[in-house]
């Protein structure tokens, strides 16, 4: 049986590559014809794939999502949709009660999360990427955190969100205890830290972990794999389907 990719694009090129690498049989389908990578079947229309599927992975814009998605989960086939997974709690509600859905968290499998602990002062958080995504910082970078932040508590209260020279501040309370949360594209110096009380360092972008400032565990994982291997063999965390709507409830209160 097969597994489908949908989607070639940045985030879809990774997973092929690394699915590849896990040596499954692949059938692939994006819109353009050119990203056709031999010798795996290749279609434009998912609805025209004929290879029986064990899963399919759906990385594409995410307003394309929740109509893709629905596709296959009403067959009952697994699938792993890349974040956000809608553009809307409301039209999120058409699938988040299908049991074969997951959606992405990549960062969960980061040596950090081990780590991860309720602050008693503060948590100061900065994602800063090279690229560009679809909607915005928030919607794409701070997704990752928010997911996080739901490990240690999912009492979660926004204050509020300033936008100073590219970089989106989020700033609120876990816990009744303030966090913030700046994300921006396109920054100089890219980089993915926790500050937690400052005693705890959480270095999502080195795989590193820090306390009282010195280095306490280091270790690079593969983390796009792993995630991968807990999808296929179907021990993938199935609360991702929670965090991910209360990310998009918190986001939309932000609109």
């Amino acid at each position: 049986m097969h597994v489908l990719l949908v989607g070639l694009g940045n985030m879809g090129n990774k997973y092929f590559w690394k699915l590849e690498e896990l040596g499954e049989k692949l059938v692939l389908c994006d819109i353009d014809p050119n990203k056709e990578k031999k010798p795996y079947p290749f279609y434009c229309h998912f609805g025209d794939i004929k290879e029986e599927l064990k899963a399919v992975i759906v990385a594409v814009d995410p307003k394309e999502h929740v109509g893709i998605a629905q596709e296959f989960l009403k067959k009952g086939t697994p699938l792993l949709l890349e974040k956000p997974p809608a553009l809307s709690s409301k039209e999120f509600d058409r699938i988040k009660d299908y049991p074969n859905l997951y959606i992405s968290e990549v960062e969960s499998y980061s040596v950090c999360v081990d780590f991860l602990q309720r602050p008693k002062k503060f948590i100061k958080i900065e994602r800063f990427g090279r690229a560009k995504g679809y909607i915005s910082p928030l919607w794409d970078l701070a997704w990752h955190d928010l997911y996080l932040l739901q490990r240690i508590s999912k009492n979660i209260v926004l204050r509020d969100l300033r936008i100073e020279k590219n970089i989106w501040t989020l700033e609120g309370y876990i816990d009744e205890v303030p966090f913030s949360l700046s994300v921006a594209w396109e920054h100089p110096e890219p980089r993915r830290v926790w500050n937690i009380d400052d005693r705890l360092m959480l270095d999502f972008g080195n795989e590193r972990v820090y306390e009282d400032q010195k280095v306490v565990k280091e270790e690079k994982r593969d983390k796009l794999k792993l995630m991968l291997q807990d999808f296929l063999r179907g021990t993938y965390d199935p609360q991702s389907l929670e965090r991910a709507y209360i990310n998009l409830r918190i986001l939309e209160s932000l609109s």
